[in-house]
């Protein structure tokens, strides 16, 4: 059976930043040939030559412009009234960090909704009547949530069946098996003194899986030890 294209709805005050990056490699590809489909709704700044008030100063006074509440919630009520029940996200800071297992769980879903914030941040009510679910792609402060959306889709795009010919590809990338990625190398064998590991060259597929198991290991424990703490609880769990 043909699953149905994946959809992804943007709901910006700049929708000239979309398709962007999206537009390229295997992720544009995939977007001409309709696995995943890109639907920009702009958040309208001016309507029979009047400038729209879209944005305020924050209730209790502080710095910049929040996003308002009834600019927003109308544009997500018109979509759920259609019968469209996809999740909604909305990039911001303080939400839940976004992971590898994230990404796998939405692109279980029909697509996306994502509502791109700018200024300071976005009426509280928008999330709470929307039911949307708050992602952090990190611990730093971009200018605007667009940027996060990219992001987010691409991660989930890559994901889809057709978008990455090889599956394998996808399975040894970082986070996938919950260790960072082990270092990779290609041609030429030899370049200005640097070499291969000679284990990469021996052929032998079990050695160099065990390398690279290690390699991942000694990467995580340097970068990243808290998923290293967490992959050896659940190997232990495994074999317990």
């Amino acid at each position: 059976m043909t699953r149905n294209t994946w959809k992804v709805t943007t709901i910006t005050t700049t929708p000239e930043i979309f398709p962007g990056p999206l537009d390229f490699s295997n992720v544009g590809r995939s977007l001409k040939e309709d696995i995943w489909s890109l639907e920009i709704i702009r958040i309208d700044k001016f309507k029979d030559n009047k400038k729209l008030k879209i944005d305020s100063p924050p209730s209790g006074g502080g710095p910049g412009m929040i996003l308002r509440a009834d600019v927003v919630i109308p544009i997500i009520m018109n979509i759920r009234e259609k019968g469209d029940k996809r999740p909604i996200i909305i990039p911001a800071p303080r939400g839940r960090r976004y992971e590898q297992e994230v990404a796998r769980g939405l692109i279980k879903e029909d697509g996306i909704i994502i509502i791109c914030g700018r200024f300071e941040g976005i009426d509280q009510r928008i999330v709470e009547a929307t039911g949307a679910t708050e992602l952090s792609i990190g611990d730093y402060i971009l200018t605007n949530g667009d940027i996060a959306a990219i992001s987010i889709i691409d991660s989930c795009v890559r994901l889809l069946d057709g978008v990455i010919n090889t599956k394998e590809s996808i399975s040894n990338e970082s986070y996938e098996n919950g260790l960072l990625e082990h270092p990779q190398y290609t041609l030429p064998r030899n370049y200005e003194g640097h070499q291969i590991p000679p284990i990469l060259l021996t052929g032998n597929h079990k050695d160099i899986k065990s390398w690279r198991l290690k390699k991942s290991m000694e990467i995580t424990k340097k970068h990243r030890p808290d998923l290293l703490r967490k992959y050896k609880k659940i190997i232990a769990k495994n074999d317990s």
